[in-house]
């Protein structure tokens, strides 16, 4: 089963993490909403520590979903640290200076373990039960270059601009960013959603390739008929009529999947979608050392 007792100890190092942030990156907020008025400090307060809360609960959850809630706002913190050094060293240069340190480093350090590939495979394994497991694949090269980054900022920017106009009563925008700025967030988390769904699952007959941003459909690769599973080498024909690539060159290593068979594939294009027979599969976990170390367990040929 995909229990708490089986997460990965990045995962649990999130945790820990996660859960004294109040004693480092809260502390430094609390510097700089000492120079604010008492009922927008009140207000903020109570939403830093209602985030704050929320994430720590998505650590323990263990789905899809919580990882990109977790991905969201573990970098976020980074800002909210600095945003918060700066600040309280604006009003009070001596009440900053013993916490910038510990505050930045800490949220830098919970946000490196928040995208670690362990993490992200330990908190989507969350969905297998019996005999699964399932290991997120690399987001594809165009995306993860510009798209990602500028969505994450929507998202936080949607979120965050909202709940401080609200604190320091600002109705009017409040009103106005709250409509729009959710609305854009909303299509921002449901964007970066979907990356938190690609994943290679080990089932007792084989793996399934998930990715729906490259097929229509998942699709099997039973074990009886993977002749051979390792590296992709370098000179080969993406162009051939029996090889599909799931890969969206992504960053890293790619693993090929040779077949015995054909297996029927629907690539996601832009036109009609069409049935593509292959028996050589392109794809890129995000640790493919582990994948097949995991293969070789299951007595899957490499």
């Amino acid at each position: 089963m995909g229990t708490t007792l089986r997460a990965h100890p990045t995962l649990w190092l999130l945790r820990l993490l996660w859960l004294i942030a109040p004693w480092s990156v809260g502390a430094a907020a609390a510097d700089a909403l000492s120079a604010c008025s008492p009922d927008t400090t009140r207000i903020l307060s109570a939403e830093l520590w209602g985030a704050w809360g929320v994430v720590l609960t998505a650590t323990l959850v263990r789905r899809p979903w919580a990882l990109t809630v977790v991905r969201i706002a573990a970098p976020a913190a980074v800002g909210v640290a600095i945003a918060s050094v700066v600040a309280a060293a604006a009003w009070n240069a001596d009440l900053a200076a013993p916490r910038a340190a510990t505050a930045i480093a800490g949220a830098v350090i919970a946000a490196a373990v928040a995208l670690l590939p362990e993490t992200g495979n330990s908190m989507v394994d969350g969905l297998s039960y019996g005999n699964e497991r399932r290991m997120l694949l690399r987001p594809p090269f165009l995306l993860a270059v510009a798209p990602v980054p500028l969505v994450w900022a929507v998202v936080v920017v949607g979120v965050g601009v909202p709940l401080v106009l609200w604190a320091r009563g600002q109705w009017i925008w409040a009103v106005v960013t709250t409509i729009t700025g959710l609305a854009a967030a909303a299509l921002g988390f449901r964007s970066l959603y979907q990356l938190s769904r690609r994943w290679v699952v080990f089932v007792p007959n084989g793996f399934v390739l998930h990715d729906q941003m490259a097929t229509r459909e998942p699709f099997l690769l039973r074990r009886a008929d993977v002749a051979a599973l390792g590296p992709a080498p370098a000179d080969i024909d993406l162009e051939a009529p029996d090889l599909v690539d799931i890969s969206g060159n992504a960053l890293g290593p790619v693993l090929l999947a040779e077949l015995s068979v054909d297996v029927e594939v629907v690539p996601r294009t832009s036109g009609t979608a069409q049935v593509q027979a292959v028996s050589r599969v392109l794809f890129s976990p995000t640790r493919p050392g582990e994948m097949l170390a995991e293969a070789a367990q299951r007595r899957i040929p490499r």
